[in-house]
């Protein structure tokens, strides 16, 4: 069997799709030509209506596709206002910036970050991180809650696990009696954090 090269089999694919190509538009010209003739028997006030119609839905969906649905970026970390850095008396520098950094993270809805930054913040001794995460316990939203709680779950101390106890007793208009393994549970994520105190 003779072997072809590559640039050979290259070759001849090229000319089959550009042969193939050529019918095509051939077929597609056959078939233009009465439309197109039909077109050019309209008078001349029809053909510059439908000219302008054809213009302005152009203009449109040119318009459209250019405005798109770019959404704003999102910054990484939310800005953080210098009157929340103020330390208290018992407080270091960086316990002050995690508690800042979470109050800004809160207040665009990262609420992961939140209380992430509020749980590094309060083992540094910022007691209102602590009282942070002990209200957003209390939060309307499941999601809120349930970080609340994961964070509280890091912490040793009396207020965090009786805030534990009391959300893994609690019920909640946005939390179905019995929720799915995918939904949102403040009182699943209560329950884990008390187990994951209780290890150690």
């Amino acid at each position: 069997m003779p072997e072809t090269s590559f640039s050979d089999d290259l070759k001849h694919m090229v000319r089959h799709t550009t042969d193939r190509a050529r019918e095509r538009l051939a077929s597609v010209q056959n078939g233009l030509q009465p439309a197109l003739s039909n077109i050019r028997a309209w008078p001349r006030a029809t053909k510059i209506k439908v000219g302008a119609s054809v213009a302005a839905i152009a203009l449109f969906v040119g318009g459209l596709a250019v405005r798109g649905k770019t959404p704003a970026p999102v910054p990484e970390r939310p800005a953080v206002r210098t009157a929340d850095i103020r330390p208290a008396p018992a407080e270091t520098k960086q316990a002050a910036r995690s508690y800042a950094a979470g109050k800004a993270e809160e207040s665009s809805g990262s609420y992961r970050a939140a209380a992430e930054s509020y749980a590094a913040a309060a083992r540094q001794g910022n007691k209102r991180a602590l009282n942070k995460l002990l209200a957003m316990t209390h939060a309307r939203k499941c999601e809120a809650r349930s970080e609340a709680a994961d964070a509280l779950g890091t912490l040793r101390g009396k207020k965090a696990k009786s805030a534990l106890k009391k959300l893994a007793r609690a019920r909640f208009k946005d939390e179905p009696k019995s929720p799915g393994i995918f939904s949102c549970s403040s009182r699943r994520a209560a329950q884990k954090a008390l187990e994951r105190q209780a290890r150690g």
